[in-house]
């Protein structure tokens, strides 16, 4: 069942998602979709000169951990690659930001910076989640505020991770060319733990999905 996410905010479904339901979808009054806007359920669509809806069902929430994932900004479109598994892998925020060995150093622009959430929004309805992660974005790693639980997946330490916990948690992922000594001493001095997915070395752009995968639990 074709599934929608109403925009933070409002009570209607977005200009796109009801051209998307006329026009591409083709959809008449009284079919059912999934409507989601904090809970999701299933829902009648009435079709006008704008497209309404009227809940049926409510369905269960989706209860998991919550994860945030600080992506050192790799170059485009491998972020557009974390992005999409990451919300398909369950995160919660995704927090992009030039590191000191990123290639791109310069925030994504608002053209960028909404592509990149409309692709979240598309990875989320495609993994049936009931809501969509929020993409942020930090000019310098000082401006991140580490949760109590933050790891720093790291290529040069050998603690493999252990946690069975359901805490919220933070993972930290270099970009390419990995983590910068200064920044490897800054983030453990404030408490960041070391650890490491393996003896394999992952590109960036998976390895926090990677990450995410070994965290998640679902409640």
């Amino acid at each position: 069942m074709q599934r929608y996410f109403i925009p933070k905010g409002t009570s209607s479904l977005s200009e796109s998602d009801q051209h998307h339901i006329k026009h591409v979808m083709r959809m008449k009054s009284h079919d059912q979709v999934i409507i989601c806007n904090e809970q999701c359920f299933i829902s009648e669509i009435i079709i006008a000169d704008e497209v309404t809806y009227k809940n049926i069902k409510v369905l269960p929430k989706i209860k998991k951990r919550h994860i945030v994932l600080v992506q050192g900004l790799p170059k485009h479109p491998k972020v557009e690659t974390t992005i999409k598994y990451a919300t398909m892998a369950g995160v919660d925020t995704i927090i992009l930001l030039p590191m000191k060995y990123s290639i791109v150093k310069e925030l994504p622009s608002n053209q960028k910076q909404i592509r990149y959430q409309m692709i979240a929004k598309e990875a989320a309805e495609l993994s049936h989640r009931d809501d969509v992660p929020e993409i942020m974005f930090a000019s310098k790693l000082e401006n991140i505020k580490l949760l109590n639980k933050t790891y720093l997946f790291d290529e040069l330490s050998k603690q493999m991770i252990k946690d069975d916990t359901n805490d919220p948690v933070m993972i930290i992922i270099g970009p390419e060319g990995g983590i910068h000594q200064d920044e490897r001493d800054y983030l453990i001095s404030k408490g960041a733990l070391s650890t490491s997915l393996g003896p394999l070395i992952y590109s960036s752009e998976i390895a926090g999905v990677l990450a995410i995968q070994t965290l998640m639990t679902f409640l």
